[in-house]
């Protein structure tokens, strides 16, 4: 797709991305679309210490949904345990996420709360995902994890982002990743900033590659699950 189509896509939606989106993504310069025509991700920092990502992923627009909203999504990162706390897959889903940090820095937690936006979806087409802190219930997860981790994990008070999802055709999409997170504590302001930036690349190629897996588990007699719109998702 030519840079010059890839913005006129993005011209269809902003209306509706200003109007409804809860994470409304920042205009983007004339260089993302050249850089993304080109196969690139395009990414930059944004005001609060955030990134924004702009990539095309060789996905449907359900197939990649079903993909970064996938319970088992986390497994393939190494450092982070993850217990949903309420809801499961593409529904709203309150989460218990920690990540195991280098010494001799202590490992931070939180819980996110993950919403999908209907009125986006209804006025374009559009798919957003997204989260914020919500740690009222982290005491929760205590019992139902590694209780030793939990007492020495840091509570993480900033952590929240989108994806947004802007269907191409019938198998690429358009996904805009939004993020700001602060590790604090003893770790330099802008360390997560700088991470998330240089981890961007793997970030895109990882949500294509596990979507082979969820698309076999979404297959025949599948749990089926709710788009952002609010409807039910066919097996495949």
């Amino acid at each position: 797709m030519t840079a010059a189509a890839l913005a006129a896509l993005w011209a269809t939606v902003l209306p509706g991305v200003s109007s409804h989106a809860r994470v409304p993504p920042p205009a983007p310069a004339a260089a993302v679309w050249e850089d993304v025509a080109r196969g690139k991700v395009a990414r930059s920092g944004v005001e609060g210490g955030g990134v924004v990502a702009w990539g095309v992923l060789p996905l449907s627009r359900e197939l990649a949904w079903l993909t970064l909203t996938d319970d088992h999504l986390s497994d393939e990162v190494a450092a982070l345990t993850e217990l949903p706390l309420h809801g499961r897959w593409a529904s709203p889903k309150v989460l218990y996420q920690r990540i195991d940090l280098p010494w001799p820095f202590a490992d931070r937690h939180w819980v996110l709360a993950l919403e999908n936006n209907a009125a986006l979806a209804a006025a374009t087409g559009a798919w957003e995902r997204s989260w914020r802190v919500d740690n009222r219930e982290i005491a929760s997860a205590r019992e139902k994890t590694d209780s030793a981790a939990f007492d020495a994990a840091e509570t993480l008070t900033v952590n929240r982002g989108a994806w947004l999802l802007v269907p191409i055709d019938s198998s690429t999409t358009m996904g805009v990743y939004q993020a700001w997170t602060q590790l604090e504590g003893n770790i330099p302001a802008g360390a997560a900033e700088t991470w998330a930036r240089a981890s961007i690349d793997d970030l895109y190629a990882g949500l294509a590659e596990h979507a082979i897996t969820v698309r076999a588990r979404y297959g025949p007699g599948c749990s089926p699950q709710p788009g952002a719109d609010g409807t039910t998702i066919a097996c495949f």
